[in-house]
């Protein structure tokens, strides 16, 4: 068809307009209202955006005699339309808008025709030349529909398809959470099995939606003996499995782990002993997960990422669920090795908090070595060093530098009958054995040599019991010092002090003391009071229980 063309209404299509007459197809009806013999057949596609679907209405209008040319529309609006073409009309609007109807018989074709034009459905049909047949693809079914208001245009084939899609999604949804993935679990041990070089079984595997899609293992046992425990193993974005496998896997969370220090160590990603099968992995996420030492020791719970690169361990950060403690962590050859950072940590089992703990650590498979301690103490510093060894029993031992660690909150923690003040520095090594933890730290034992200046002790004047001579008997009082050392004993018994030198000026003072568990004190102390003219020397005997001690003067 010529794009170039103009058409104008002829009389029956203008009525067809004006009296908003239904046609068969509404989009013959919108390119009719848009021809007003000033735009051509290509402009009316433009406007319209369906060149073919104009140029097939431009053809059916004219065939219907809606419209004609603009060169013979004048003659049209003279002659009005030919006889034949009215009686195509009466013809072909016989049929009801309720469907294509059966056709009538020469005499009733014009009741039908009367009838059909106040159908309660619709409004009068468009003809069509009924001599032509109807030619593939100029009508179909498919067609979209076009509204009256605009060219605007809505294609029942997307829509099929759209829904199609989403019933598909559907589909493989439902699919996906009741695909029975627990008789695939052999494979999936076996997996396992390959990337932790120990044999592991698996309770359950299911796909969970919530929070987001992941592929959910439960009660993964792990070793010949199950000695390892992880009570959920989660596989995020699990469909990267359809195309690579197991290989295609990327993030995984452990939940509830608690695996020995052997296995841990033992694991082919941290010992980087062998190939691992799944290298694209590049983070493990571990939520209260617990390393078992022996068999009453277990570090954690802690919550953190690894973080691999070609399957073996790059670096990992650990912390505690109430962030006292902080751990960093990369492999070496012999463990792992570990840097510690503690805040507001109170040590397990005894009543001492570290306000901030730094430390270097090496974790061995029946060892664990604190390096490089340097830590805030009682109100002072505190710097050595630490070992935990479980491989034949439990053992400790330590030794450090004390400096001017706070007297009064040392007492008040360790020996609450003790009420004593002044800034303690000194050194410490303490060791012990034990079938656990608490058995560990109750036969502790430590040896101090400790030298507190600017001191005071309240329940005991020796002074005063120096200044009144033999015989006198003092109970009670205090007696200030500016120096005071001594080599200090603690163990399960009690305390010892021995060469014991006390300095206040123009009293010193030397002996031992021994305090019991339950607060019982003893011993004896040399009293020198000097004066400008002579020198005063008073054996004292000291007892009673803390805090409130007698001193009783001897000749």
């Amino acid at each position: 068809m010529n794009s170039g063309l103009v058409y104008a209404k002829t009389p029956i299509g203008d009525e067809a307009v004006r009296q908003s007459t239904r046609v068969v197809q509404r989009n013959l009806r919108m390119v009719l209202v848009q021809v007003d013999g000033k735009v051509t057949v290509g402009e009316l596609s433009a406007k319209i955006g369906n060149a073919r679907l104009v140029e097939n209405a431009v053809e059916e209008l004219e065939r219907g005699g809606y419209i004609v040319p603009l060169a013979k529309a004048a003659a049209a609006w003279e002659l009005g339309i030919p006889k034949a073409r009215k009686e195509q009309v009466s013809a072909i609007s016989q049929f009801s808008t309720f469907g294509s109807g059966t056709a009538a018989g020469p005499a009733s074709i014009g009741a039908q025709s009367q009838a059909s034009r106040f159908s309660s459905f619709g409004k009068p049909v468009l003809p069509t030349a009924a001599t032509t047949p109807e030619v593939p693809g100029t009508r179909s079914d498919l067609e979209p529909e076009v509204s009256d208001d605009g060219p605007v245009t809505v294609s029942r084939l997307p829509r099929l398809l759209a829904m199609g899609g989403v019933a598909l999604l559907v589909f493989l949804a439902l699919l996906a959470v009741f695909f029975p993935y627990n008789n695939y679990r052999a494979d999936i041990e076996r997996e396992l099995g390959s990337v932790l070089a120990v044999p592991v079984s698996v309770g359950e595997v299911s796909l969970k939606l919530l929070p987001t899609p992941h592929l959910s293992l439960r009660e993964i046992r792990i070793g010949a003996a199950g000695e390892g425990v992880i009570a959920a193993i989660d596989v995020n974005r699990p469909w990267t499995m359809l195309l690579s496998g197991a290989a295609g896997v990327q993030d995984v969370m452990l939940s509830g782990a608690s695996i020995p220090v052997g296995q841990l160590l033992a694991l082919p990603t941290i010992a980087g002993s062998q190939a691992i099968p799944w290298p694209a992995i590049r983070q493990l996420t571990l939520s209260d997960f617990r390393v078992d030492a022996g068999k009453s020791i277990h570090f954690g719970p802690f919550n953190g990422r690894l973080l691999l690169s070609s399957g073996q361990l790059q670096s990992a950060t650990l912390e505690t669920p109430d962030r006292s403690v902080l751990i960093g962590a990369r492999p070496l050859a012999e463990g792992l090795d570990l840097t510690m950072e503690g805040r507001a940590w109170r040590l397990p089992g005894i009543p001492v908090t570290f306000p901030v703990l730094q430390a270097k650590v090496l974790l061995e498979d029946n060892r664990l070595q604190l390096r490089d301690i340097d830590a805030s103490f009682f109100g002072g510093l505190l710097k050595g060093s630490w070992t935990l060894n479980w491989g034949d029993g439990l053992a400790m031992s330590g030794s450090g530098e004390m400096t001017r660690l706070d007297l009064r909150r040392v007492g008040a923690d360790l020996v609450p009958r003790m009420k004593a003040e002044g800034d303690l520095s000194g050194s410490i090594r303490i060791a012990a054995r034990g079938d656990d933890w608490s058995a560990l730290w109750r036969n502790a034992s430590a040896q101090m040599q400790i030298d507190v200046t600017r001191g005071l002790f309240n329940g005991i004047d020796v002074g005063e019991a120096a200044r009144r001579g033999p015989g006198s008997l003092v109970r009670a009082g205090a007696t200030r010092f500016d120096r005071l050392q001594a080599d200090v004993g603690v163990d399960a018994q009690g305390v010892s002090l021995r060469d014991i030198r006390l300095d206040a000026g123009l009293l010193t003072a030397s002996g031992q003391l021994q305090v019991s568990a339950a607060g019982e004190v003893s011993g004896a102390l040399i009293a020198l009071a000097r004066s400008s003219v002579s020198t005063t020397r008073v054996p004292l005997a000291v007892s009673g229980t803390l805090p409130e001690l007698t001193l009783g003067a001897g000749r």
